[in-house]
C-alpha cells in the first residue's frame, strides 16, 4: 500500500465546514494524505483560515511534503 503525505490540496466543487473557525466553504484548501493514489482530506479550511496558516506553511520550505495552495483565479 503506497502511503502519501501530508500534502495540501485544492478541493473543488464540495460543500464541507472550515475546521478552524467552522464556516461552511466551497471551493477550499484541504491538508490530508495520499493512499493509494487517492487523496484523503485531514483538515479542510476556508481562505481566511488558510491566509492565517500559510505564512508557517511557506516556512518549511521546499524540502518539505505540505506544498502550498494557491485561490483559483477564476472560480
Amino acid at each position: 500500500m503506497g502511503r502519501m503525505g501530508p500534502v495540501w490540496r485544492l478541493i473543488r466543487g464540495q460543500k464541507d465546514i472550515c475546521h478552524r473557525c467552522g464556516q461552511e466553504i466551497v471551493d477550499f484548501p484541504a491538508v490530508g494524505r495520499v493512499v493509494d493514489f487517492q487523496f484523503h482530506p485531514e483538515q479542510k479550511y476556508c481562505w481566511e483560515c488558510y491566509r492565517y496558516l500559510q505564512p508557517f506553511v511557506d516556512e518549511l520550505g521546499s524540502d518539505s511534503p505540505y506544498q502550498p495552495v494557491t485561490k483559483p483565479a477564476i472560480p
